[in-house]
């Protein structure tokens, strides 16, 4: 267990002393944490170090966190004796500033506490986020009720993944259900992707497909990866059946707007599992375009991203629960 009780004080104190420098980043130094910080949502870690690094030294609390997230998956890979922990000082540096996700993958008494302490003085004052944390410490369900309660999405989303996964809580499956169906509801009317996601692939409206197809477009509208990718999929006829309908989706085929999607995430993702499959429904089917059509697929793609935010996995913020 990293124990850095005396280290964090001392950050603290130097942070305190220095807030005034590090609250302002560059122009190169904002660039990078922007950068830095759509490719770590996007998943491409490895790009998104160096751009991390740069704001995380200028001391931005956000992209040091995320940067000893990166570096944690990184070495999650390795074996014992070849990992630097190097996450850790980047854990503590974030920390030092107050972030309580930072503090509790430091882990030990004192980081522990102080996120309790920090979390506590937030969740008095109303903030659904503190109040997650506040479960994440404790593991006490009443503070999960409450994030949902105060209208916090990724709360909802996690409590009702919650529920999913432990029966007892909720030992009435019809009631456990609609409970269930009632906070992703919530949480997908509100423009949660993973809620989004979920709500539209469980009875009754993955029965109705012009529901289910508006909550698909809804999710890649927010720039949801995977909502893209099954966009562009279904757009382009990947999974119609033996009659060439989209039996799960119902959408009509459109080539151009199939292969300017599905494109744009292979322009954009590297690293990510869903590149070879991507690739090759691509070439699929740009075997039924005319280059000129392919040329519009790209025009089309350009165009979507100028006028959506930046592709994203829309990650959990701590929790690995699935």
């Amino acid at each position: 267990m990293y124990t850095h009780s005396s280290a964090l004080t001392t950050l603290f104190s130097l942070l305190n002393t220095l807030s005034s420098l590090i609250a302002r980043l560059t122009n190169e130094q904002a660039a990078a944490r922007k950068k830095g910080l759509e490719l770590y949502n996007l998943g491409e870690y490895r790009d998104s170090e160096a751009y991390l690094t740069i704001a995380a030294t200028a001391g931005d609390r956000k992209s040091q966190y995320a940067l000893a997230e990166v570096i944690r998956r990184r070495e999650n890979n390795l074996k014992e004796e070849d990992q630097t922990h190097a996450d850790r000082d980047w854990y503590a540096l974030a920390a030092a500033q107050g972030d309580v996700y930072a503090l509790l993958r430091l882990a030990d008494d004192a980081s522990l506490k102080q996120a309790k302490t920090l979390a506590q003085g937030r969740a008095d004052s109303g903030d659904g986020e503190a109040m997650l944390q506040l479960y994440e410490i404790t593991k006490d369900i009443a503070w999960l009720k409450k994030s949902a309660e105060a209208g916090f999405l990724e709360g909802q989303y996690i409590l009702a993944l919650v529920y999913d996964k432990d029966h007892t809580l909720i030992p009435d499956a019809i009631k456990r259900r609609s409970t269930i169906d009632r906070w992703l509801k919530r949480a997908a009317e509100a423009g949660f992707s993973r809620a989004m996601h979920w709500y539209s692939n469980r009875p009754p409206i993955s029965h109705d497909l012009p529901n289910r197809r508006e909550w698909l477009i809804k999710r890649a509208q927010l720039n949801d990866v995977n909502a893209v990718l099954e966009y562009g999929y279904r757009l382009g006829g990947v999974y119609e059946d033996e009659n060439g309908i989209d039996t799960e989706y119902g959408f009509e085929k459109n080539l151009i707007n199939s292969y300017g999607l599905i494109w744009l995430v292979l322009d954009t993702s590297r690293e990510s599992p869903r590149y070879n499959t991507a690739f090759s429904n691509l070439s699929i089917i740009a075997q039924d375009m005319s280059k000129e059509d392919i040329e519009a697929g790209k025009a089309f793609a350009q165009e979507w991203k100028s006028t959506h935010p930046p592709l994203s996995e829309f990650r959990l913020t701590y929790s690995d629960l699935r």
